[in-house]
This record gives C-alpha cells, structure tokens and sequence, in this order.
C-alpha cells in the first residue's frame, strides 16, 4: 500500500499538465443511418468532430470512398460530410507524416424490414 500513493501521486499530476498526449478521439452525428423499404442506399449529411493533439496534421478517409480531406488539429475541429452508402461505412483518422491511424468511427446502415404477423382465424373445423 505504501508503494501505491506515489504512483497515484505520479497519474494524477500528469494528466493535470497541458500538452500531455491524449487520445484522439473521432465522433459522428448521426451515427445510424435507415434504409427504407424500396430504396437501395442511405444518402446522409454527417458531422464529423475530431479532436487531438494540437502540434500535428491528420487526414480524414472514408473505406472504399477515399480520402476526404487533410487539416491542422485545433482543439475540436468539425465538418460535414455527404455520404452515399448500402453498409457500414467507416471513417478513418490517420497522421499524414506517419500514415499511422489514431481514430475510427463507423455510420452504422440499418435496413427496415417490417415483419408480417401471421394470423390464425378460427374459421375451420377441429
């Protein structure tokens, strides 16, 4: 126990520091998008927000679309998006020196199928 104070001690003062590397983080609003019955596609506006470390550059792709754009990060940055899509459709956040991938996020693609409910009338005989 008396080992474990300062390693709280240790946790605590570095995530109070500005400029310690925190997670990156990649959010979609809507996150769901319903195909109706009879249409074959989701067409959607999505807002994308990112937030992550401040000193670097990323780029924002969409799987199987390509790549959407490259920005500075600032404190949360935010943009709309048109999307055209039959499945799950995800987006990808990665550094643009490295290449290397910091944050996904999936827009989910929902088909509606109504059920039919079978009805048992009682019109014939036991």
């Amino acid at each position: 126990m008396k080992h474990s104070r300062p390693l709280l001690f240790a946790l605590c003062s570095t995530l109070s520091f500005p400029g310690v590397i925190h997670a990156a983080e990649l959010n979609l609003t809507p996150a769901l998008c319903a195909i109706d019955e009879g249409e074959e596609h989701c067409a959607i506006s999505v807002s994308v927000a990112f937030s992550g470390d401040e000193n670097k550059r990323y780029c924002l792709t969409i799987s199987g679309k390509g790549l959407v754009r490259c920005f500075d990060s600032q404190p949360l940055n935010e943009m709309q998006v048109y999307v055209t899509a039959d499945t799950n459709t995800q987006f990808l956040v990665t550094e643009k020196a490295s290449g290397k991938e910091v944050a996904t996020a999936t827009l989910k693609v929902a088909r509606y199928r109504p059920t039919r409910h079978q009805r048992r009338y009682g019109w014939g005989l036991l």
